[in-house]
């Protein structure tokens, strides 16, 4: 009876900590970087995913490109997360996730301690993962995927796959987590410089 216990409660628990693994991988969409703005309304969230198709040589002829790129508005983040679930057939999968990019507005309007009460409550969502600032978060995302690489992949290159230049450490969410808890305000965050086909960090 005992064995029969901890066999139901081991069972429970893989239940909870597993929660979206009945969810295939071809039923997910895997973002690797985030943006987020403040607007006149409430906020924009775009993520920005990989071409999965491009990626592993699975184009079909006729079913056009894939799309890389999502873009949600509300009036808080939690409606922009309804506004997904309502209106996307995909499993959203935050695991994944390399990139958090704050826009201007964001910044200077300092919209950004709602959206990090909203993110610290997203379990998948990882402490390590990189911070940025870009004055036009929408420019910065239209180039997911073009230079065949998504924007997460490639900010965090810049960091992880030059060894010389191991040592510019970038900002994690982390330290913004802390930076916060403990004065109220966000580090220096490194800068992105976007144009239409261009990217450039500019290290803090």
């Amino acid at each position: 009876m005992r064995k029969t216990g901890i066999a139901v409660l081991l069972l429970l628990g893989m239940t909870v900590l597993g929660g979206c693994q009945g969810v295939e991988p071809e039923n997910r969409i895997y973002p690797m970087a985030m943006a987020a703005e403040a607007t006149d309304e409430g906020y924009q969230v775009i993520l920005g995913m990989p071409d999965m198709q491009s990626a592993t040589g699975q184009e079909k002829q006729g079913e056009g490109e894939s799309r890389t790129v999502l873009c949600l508005e509300g009036k808080d983040f939690a409606e922009i997360r309804n506004l997904y679930n309502r209106t996307q057939e995909k499993y959203l999968d935050m695991g994944h996730l390399k990139a958090l990019v704050l826009g201007e507005r964001m910044i200077e309007e300092k919209k950004w301690g709602e959206l990090l009460t909203y993110l610290k409550d997203e379990r998948f969502i990882g402490e390590d993962i990189y911070v940025f600032q870009c004055d036009d978060v929408n420019v910065l995302m239209e180039n997911n995927g073009s230079q065949g690489i998504s924007v997460g992949e490639y900010l965090t290159g810049i960091y992880e796959n030059r060894p010389r230049d191991r040592a510019r450490k970038g900002v994690t969410l982390r330290e913004v987590y802390h930076n916060w808890y403990r004065w109220g305000k966000l580090p220096v965050l490194p800068e992105v410089k976007a144009g239409s086909g261009t990217m450039e960090l500019e290290p803090v």
